[in-house]
């Protein structure tokens, strides 16, 4: 790549561009090929793309080469998503929930928990989910009421989850639960529940977009637990559902939304530059161009606002307004873009199946997970007002350093003046 190229992404290095490559090989050879088979499928649970991603490490991309992964961090995954999201945003929701699923355990989750799962999401063979929200309680985190109880040497789940990304594809499932009195600070506590265990059911309820991800419900009838299987500590449920949300899930949307704005405007801009008009085109008419130059500045801003919050997040920087923030911007202008794409299509935009339709679809759901736009709002008017709460980015950036530095001082033995 000429050198002058990398002053327009100057968050990318020749690791990243290497990456970039290969990501780009399995999405035109593998993806964009099913891609129409997965929306002409309408509603339904996908098994083909977890097939395909198990192959390629990606869900190993945050996860420590300790543990199998690459640890390649959060400007390459920002990439990975959104060229995926760009060819299928339902291809890149199904990779980016695992990729949050896995948190919990790499942020939280004790040595033996590592070693034993962490390897296995690495090589792909296990898929997990993070189940958080209910159907009553939405983003309300603190007035959840699914319970787990002491019961032996372990505990029992009952409850409900929704909105559970990749639900119906997952092996093991990030559940919080209430341990304590409701609506006080430290009562809920994570857990891994697997799949195969007796009393867990998957509720099948479908979207209208984003058609092959599986977003469904999980009913939990006296799911007996492990202790082994608590993540963290008992009462660090809320602390592990936040940090998860703010510091992995928000920016793992901003790039699915990242991808499917690229889309957009690309079909867009396809448009009008082939549809008839006098003695030219739709995209010789000043108003259109006034539009799609509308459409540019917003995809501009957003990848400006997505890579940057990325970079921070790498770099070990305070950064959660950046994250939240990156979201906001992605999921605002992707938004105001498709009504722009609908307006250039006209009455076209609304046949079934059509690109404007089903990116119209498909970016609206983007919204809702890890908090909608209010939500959004909320935390940042808190970054801005008070009161002021430690940065969630800061506890990343501190578990990921010590990994990091772990096998550096192992390697260089001890210290002579010890």
């Amino acid at each position: 790549m000429p050198a002058a190229a990398s002053l327009f992404q100057p968050y990318l290095t020749e690791d990243h561009r290497g990456l970039q490559r290969d990501v780009e090989e399995v999405v035109a050879a593998a993806i964009a090929p099913l891609a129409p088979q997965m929306e002409a499928r309408g509603p339904h649970t996908d098994r083909e793309v977890r097939r395909i991603f198990s192959e390629t490490g990606w869900l190993g991309l945050l996860i420590s080469p300790e543990w199998g992964g690459t640890d390649a961090g959060h400007v390459a995954k920002t990439m990975v998503l959104a060229a995926i999201s760009q060819v299928s945003p339902a291809a890149g929701a199904i990779l980016q929930a695992s990729i949050l699923g896995a948190a919990p355990i790499v942020e939280r989750g004790s040595e033996e928990m590592r070693r034993t799962w962490l390897p296995e999401i690495a090589a792909g063979r296990v898929w997990p989910t993070i189940a958080v929200t209910e159907p009553e309680m939405g983003s309300h985190v603190r007035g959840m009421t699914t319970t787990a109880r002491r019961k032996g040497r372990g505990f029992v789940i009952e409850g409900e989850k929704d909105l559970i990304g990749n639900a119906g594809l997952g092996d093991v499932h990030c559940v919080v639960a209430r341990t304590g009195k409701l609506h006080e600070p430290r009562s809920l506590t994570a857990f891994l529940v697997e799949r195969h265990m007796p009393g867990l059911e998957v509720v099948h309820r479908p979207l209208n977009g984003l058609y092959g991800f599986s977003v469904d419900g999980l009913r939990l009838r006296q799911v007996h637990v492990p202790a082994s299987h608590i993540i963290g500590e008992i009462g660090d449920g809320q602390d592990i559902a936040l940090l998860s949300s703010v510091v992995w899930g928000r920016l793992n949307l901003a790039a699915v939304a990242l991808g499917i704005h690229r889309s957009l405007y690309e079909a867009a801009t396809r448009w009008v530059s082939t549809r008839p008009r006098y003695a030219g085109h739709l995209a010789d008419l000043e108003p259109v161009r006034r539009r799609v130059a509308e459409m540019k500045h917003r995809l501009m801003t957003v990848k400006l606002a997505v890579y940057h919050a990325a970079f921070l997040l790498d770099q070990g920087q305070p950064c959660d307004a950046w994250l939240i923030n990156s979201k906001l911007t992605a999921v605002r202008a992707g938004v105001r873009s498709a009504i722009d794409a609908q307006q250039l299509h006209g009455g076209h935009a609304g046949r079934i199946g059509t690109p404007c339709e089903q990116l119209k679809r498909d970016i609206d759901l983007i919204n809702a997970p890890a908090g909608p736009e209010d939500l959004q709002l909320k935390f940042l008017g808190e970054q801005a007002l008070g009161p002021v709460r430690p940065e969630w980015s800061v506890q990343h950036a501190t578990r990921r350093g010590a990994r990091r530095r772990a096998p550096a001082a192992a390697a260089a033995g001890p210290d002579p003046a010890s």
